[in-house]
């Protein structure tokens, strides 16, 4: 199996901190609206591209984020299912989300054989080369300019 690792901010949707959106939420198909009328746009064709890739991918998140602000987003916009243990957490290392994640996937059983982490910044990959020297990277919106594009290099990937 492969495990495809996504961010959030700036990956799956426009906003550079969606921790600091404050709920209520109002969701209006692919963008959502806070308390204080601040937006988040998920992405042209995330919906789509998430769908595809959870037929070939486990997908899971590793997101430098809170989670009790952002899971109701994800859930609000109907995407939180696709996402195997995911790592939302008020912290930059990553490269131990994806350890932690790797480790409770082989706790029931899945056998990993390649990982590819999406953001949207390279700032974290040095750190996670270093602990998962066989990840691959890919920097949306630098590697690939858009989810359709992410899902044709996927493809050349398998």
């Amino acid at each position: 199996m492969k495990l495809l690792v996504l961010d959030l901010d700036g990956t799956l949707w426009d906003h550079e901190d969606a921790s600091r959106l404050v709920p209520p939420f109002e969701f209006h198909g692919d963008y959502l609206t806070d308390a204080y009328g601040e937006e988040l746009h998920l992405f042209p064709r995330a919906r789509e591209f998430l769908e595809w890739a959870s037929w070939r991918f486990i997908l899971t998140i590793a997101s430098w984020n809170v989670e009790e602000r952002v899971r109701p987003i994800l859930e609000g916009f109907g995407l939180w299912d696709y996402f195997l243990f995911p790592k939302i957490e008020g912290h930059p290392n990553k490269a131990d989300m994806i350890r932690r994640t790797l480790e409770e996937l082989a706790s029931i059983g899945y056998n990993i054989e390649d990982v590819i982490y999406v953001d949207d910044r390279d700032l974290h990959v040095g750190e996670i080369k270093r602990a998962l020297p066989e990840i691959d990277f890919v920097h949306i919106w630098a590697d690939v300019n858009s989810f359709e594009e992410l899902r044709q290099l996927l493809e050349k990937m398998r």
